[in-house]
């Protein structure tokens, strides 16, 4: 999961929005006044992400994609008050087996941010696991975690995972000095610097 750290104040045309649009609840959300803004949120969540999808950390295009409210907006568990709260945003692939659709209205018990993948670790399969010496409180926060996600369940994301554990691993054996310099580079660097 991408260790998000959201920019401070949000981005200007939010602020603006929200000025202009006191009032503004959640079925302005897809209203045609905020679509403007949606998709310049869309493009700072992408760089604030360095272009992976939060959850996955699958390469994501600035233009692809959802933005996805951590804390959902509405359903049981909703937090209508953040709906127009960039630091509760996730820039997100459409997958409906995995990421912000897979979620869907939950409530995740651990978000993208700073330490976030401090409780599990990239098995050489491709699968992400709890670490060892966890709790069992620990261990069953870091399998709901990952399991609301889908981040096991698509056979392709878990493959795409070992390809590039296994061509991190090669650089790290033939060229140890690169290391640092391919993993800043690679989809899937939070969750391989766990690894590595």
């Amino acid at each position: 999961m991408v260790e998000l750290q959201h920019r401070v104040g949000g981005i200007p045309a939010l602020q603006d929005f929200l000025t202009n649009n006191p009032n503004a609840g959640v079925s302005d959300w897809g209203s045609q006044t905020f679509q403007p803004v949606k998709q310049l949120v869309k493009q700072a969540l992408n760089q604030d992400q360095q272009g992976l999808c939060a959850y996955c950390e699958r390469r994501l295009a600035e233009t692809d994609g959802q933005i996805d409210h951590i804390k959902p907006k509405g359903g049981a568990n909703g937090h209508p008050q953040l709906c127009f709260s960039y630091s509760n945003y996730a820039h997100s692939c459409i997958n409906p087996k995995t990421c912000g659709q897979k979620k869907g209205e939950g409530l995740l018990p651990i978000e993208p941010g700073p330490d976030c993948n401090s409780q599990w670790t990239l098995s050489t399969d491709g699968t992400i696991e709890p670490i060892a010496g966890l709790t069992r409180a620990q261990r069953h926060t870091a399998n709901q975690t990952r399991d609301m996600l889908g981040l096991n369940k698509d056979s392709a994301l878990v493959d795409d995972r070992q390809k590039w554990l296994k061509s991190a691993l090669a650089v790290l054996r033939e060229s140890p000095n690169d290391i640092n310099a391919f993993i800043n580079n690679a989809p899937f660097r939070h969750i391989l610097a766990t690894v590595l």
